[in-house]
Order: C-alpha cells, then sequence, then structure tokens
C-alpha cells in the first residue's frame, strides 16, 4: 500500500438543480393561496414588481360623474346594512347621511376587530374575583395549560411542585366555574359530568348520567335505549330523557372561542357541463397579473455613470428577477391548463355523469401524454382542486387506482367507483340487519367486481361509515 498523497482525475456526469430551477418547482407545487402570500412578499421586497391597474378612474372623473348624476341618482342609504344587497349594487351616491356614514365605522370595526380567545375570555373573568395574589397565578397558570377544546394540555398535578398542590386544587375548583361550563377537565366526559354539574342537576340523576356517560355512550349512540335501562334497573324513558338533555351539551366548550384561521378553498379550475358540452375555464382572477415597473426599470438608463454602478446593478438585479418570478407564475398556469385538458379527455365521462364513472388513471400515463416527468405532474396538481357539477374536489382524486372485474367491455374500474357502490349499497339498504363487509364484497362480487372484505373495510372506513355492528337498519 502506498501512503503516499496524490491527484487523480475522473470523468463524471452530475445534475445539478440551480437555485432558479428548484424556485419553479416549488411555485408549480404551491396552492392559489400560497402563491397569493407569495407574490404579497416578493412585491414588497421587489420595487420592479407591479399590478397594473385594470382601469384608472380620477378624482375629476369621479367628481363629474357625481355632478352629472346628482339630481338623477339620489342613492341615499337610510335603510338596515344588508351585505348582499351592498355587494350587489355598489354605485356612486350624490348624498351621504350620518347614519349610513356610522353604520359604515361599525361595518370597519367589525371587520378589523380579532375575536376573544378561550385564555383571554377566562383571564378577564378571573380578574373580576375576589382572590389572593397567589390564586391569581395559580390561575393564570391553569387557564395557560388549556388547549383549544378547554381541556388540560400536561396533568394538573405536573404543574407545581407538591406543596402547592393543595392551592392548585382549589383554584382549580374556580377555574372550573368560570364560563363556558365544561373547561378545566380532562376529557370531553369530565365535561359532560361538569356541565350536568352546574346545571344543578339531581343527585339521583346526576348519577344515573355519570355512569351512561363513562360506560355506556357507544350504546346510547346506537339508540339502545332498553339495553341501557336493563342495566342500570331504570325505565327505557328514563334512559331518553337524560341522553335526550346529554345531547344539548357541549362536549368540546372551548371551541367556542377558537380563534384558529379558516382555511378557504380557491378551485384553480372549472368544469361545468352547458347544454350537454363540458366547458373548462382556468381560474386566473385569484392570481394577479405581474408585470415590470416602467419607471423603476428605466432608472438603469439615467444611472450610468461609475459611481452609479452599485445602483444600476442592484435595479438590474431587481428586474431580472422579477422577469424570473412573471415567468414561473406563467409556467404554472399553463402547465396546470394542459393538465386540466387531459383530465378532461381522459374522464370525459365522470364530468358528464358522477363518480361511478371515474375512470383509472395514473399519473404517468398523463406525464407521458405531455412528454413531462411524473414527479412534474405530482407537484402541479398538489393542493389544487377542480370545481366541478359534483362539487369540490382535490385534483388528484381524479387519478385513481384500478381494480379488475369481469364487466363485459370493462376490464378495470376505478377505486373511487368502487367506494361510490360502497356508499350506495349501504345507504339503499332496507333489511332489518345492516350489510357485513363480507355481504357487501360478495354483492359487488355478483356485479362483476373482485374486491376482498378487508378492501371493503378500507373504503368504508375512508367514507366516514360506521361498521356493521354500530350501523342502525
Amino acid at each position: 500500500m502506498n501512503p503516499t498523497l496524490g491527484l487523480q482525475q475522473t470523468l463524471k456526469q452530475q445534475l445539478t438543480l440551480s437555485p432558479q430551477l428548484i424556485q419553479t418547482f416549488e411555485i408549480l407545487a404551491m396552492s392559489s393561496l400560497e402563491l397569493q402570500q407569495k407574490i404579497k412578499t416578493e412585491i414588497e421586497q421587489n420595487p420592479a414588481l407591479e399590478i397594473p391597474q385594470e382601469k384608472a378612474i380620477s378624482i375629476e372623473r369621479m367628481a363629474a360623474y357625481q355632478e352629472r348624476h346628482a339630481r338623477d341618482d339620489d342613492y341615499s342609504d337610510s335603510s338596515a346594512y344588508n351585505p348582499e344587497n351592498y355587494r350587489k349594487s355598489v354605485r356612486f351616491s350624490g348624498h351621504w347621511d350620518q347614519e349610513a356614514s356610522d353604520r359604515n365605522q361599525q361595518m370597519i370595526e367589525g371587520v378589523l376587530s380579532e375575536r376573544e380567545t378561550l385564555q383571554e375570555y377566562l383571564l378577564r373573568q378571573l380578574g373580576c374575583l375576589h382572590i389572593d395574589e397567589v390564586q391569581l397565578e395559580l390561575g393564570k397558570l391553569l387557564i395557560s395549560n388549556l388547549d383549544s377544546n378547554g381541556f388540560h394540555r400536561n396533568p394538573v398535578e405536573t404543574l407545581v411542585k407538591e406543596n402547592k398542590r393543595t392551592r392548585l386544587l382549589e383554584t382549580l375548583a374556580i377555574i372550573q366555574s368560570l364560563d363556558p361550563p365544561g373547561i378545566g377537565v380532562t376529557d370531553f366526559r369530565e365535561s359532560l359530568i361538569l356541565q350536568a354539574k352546574h346545571d344543578n342537576l339531581e343527585e339521583d340523576d346526576l348519577k344515573l348520567f355519570e355512569i351512561m356517560v363513562n360506560e355506556h355512550l357507544q350504546l346510547l349512540r346506537l339508540n339502545k335505549f332498553r339495553e341501557v335501562g336493563q342495566l342500570l334497573e331504570i325505565e327505557e324513558e328514563k334512559v331518553e330523557l337524560l341522553y335526550g338533555y346529554l345531547k344539548t351539551l357541549n362536549p368540546f366548550p372551548g371551541k367556542l372561542y377558537d380563534t384558529s384561521e379558516i382555511l378557504y378553498i380557491i378551485p384553480d379550475i372549472y368544469v361545468r357541463k352547458i347544454e350537454g358540452k363540458l366547458q373548462l375555464r382556468l381560474n386566473t382572477d385569484v392570481i394577479p397579473t405581474l408585470s415590470i415597473d416602467p419607471d423603476f426599470k428605466n432608472l438603469k438608463d439615467e444611472t450610468r455613470a461609475k459611481d452609479k454602478q452599485e445602483i444600476s446593478s442592484y435595479i438590474a438585479n431587481a428586474v431580472r428577477n422579477a422577469n424570473q418570478l412573471i415567468s414561473q407564475v406563467n409556467m404554472r398556469s399553463e402547465t396546470i391548463k394542459k393538465i386540466a385538458l387531459q383530465l378532461l379527455k381522459f374522464q370525459s365521462e365522470f364530468f358528464l355523469d358522477g363518480p361511478r364513472y371515474l375512470k383509472p388513471l395514473t399519473y404517468r400515463q398523463i406525464a407521458q401524454e405531455l412528454s413531462l416527468h411524473e414527479t412534474t405532474i405530482s407537484r402541479a396538481v398538489n393542493g389544487k382542486y377542480i370545481d366541478t357539477d359534483w362539487g369540490i374536489i382535490p385534483i388528484k382524486e381524479l387519478f385513481s387506482s384500478a381494480l379488475q372485474t369481469t364487466i363485459a367491455g370493462e376490464e378495470e374500474v376505478s377505486k373511487r367507483a368502487v367506494m361510490d357502490m360502497v356508499q350506495e349499497i349501504i345507504t339503499t339498504h332496507k333489511g332489518s340487519r345492516a350489510l357485513s363487509d363480507q355481504k357487501i364484497a360478495d354483492m359487488l362480487g355478483e356485479k362483476g367486481i373482485k374486491i376482498a372484505r378487508r378492501t371493503v373495510n378500507k373504503y368504508r372506513n375512508e367514507l366516514n361509515i360506521d361498521s356493521s355492528y354500530e350501523r342502525i337498519p
């Protein structure tokens, strides 16, 4: 073995993704909401980018319009505010009354105000109580330990040292007395029982209620009141009465003050059946049209002096990045459009007649048609939605695996179509007993679809349908 150092040349091929290409893939995989936020951030950081105005309205033109229509277009608003009517008929007004101004101010304040969190609501109540400093601090500790449901995140006994646990439990009773009832407990069962105590349920009824909540919720959910009555040695009517009361309670009281952001689905594609023909439209309204600010770009020609090379370089770099983002956004739209046209071709029967007619389809088939890689198709449909006559669904649901059949003229059927059949069989069944998974598999087999019992079980769970034992026929 030669221990000396030396140099050796090797030849190999290696693919390296440039930062620009990586960003292109990232934008392709973004949902419409994510892309909106990306564009907003880029516009704030890059002065070369702008969103061109569709139509400019000058103050002079607006004043002239108002003067022309002041006499015969008096739309002073003295009626109660109705958001729907407001959106449908926004017009220039020649007059403005104080009442309308007050309503407008209230509307703006309502829009800008934020909902109070559960912790803020409880702390406000705690501050109004006559308690000592120790209880106040322990109360704040207990409130900070509550999750969005109003339940303890960590066990109460782990929050303080052993010598403070007695005071902590005393403070816990105070927290549990606050509004909304049922907070400051471990789970929804304890919450339901605590709410019953708040309602001053009679002692005997409260004992029965606790047993029902802790031991017989599953039977009650199946409306097996007679069986529960026999177990508790009470009349069936009493069980029904207590269960009716239980259904008036909120098992997750903290959710009333949940301030988590609501995420809305924005379809990227619209497909509609109009007069028997399919029409496809790409949703370009949610993505603003970007362009280069001509005034900013012209600054480069005005900064040619050597002492201004740094400014000129900054402008050129900003314009280059802006053009790159515009190109990437346009590429995303074109790719989604191409995929949508292929989906319209492969899944036309689904768009016309519904989920039952969804065909097996893979990313590879679309990729081969478009001469793209499968991962590009996967990125392009990730987090995107399509609005159809059958509802708004993720685009990836139009890609479905295949099951073998013995149906004449149809060698394969899609997973989604079989799931639709399973749901139809269960919902249309009129027998005295609910159908088992094996029975459903046998019924599908009679229709020519080869499927195992465990596959029916899997599809039923995906459809959020209970087992035959839990379903009420």
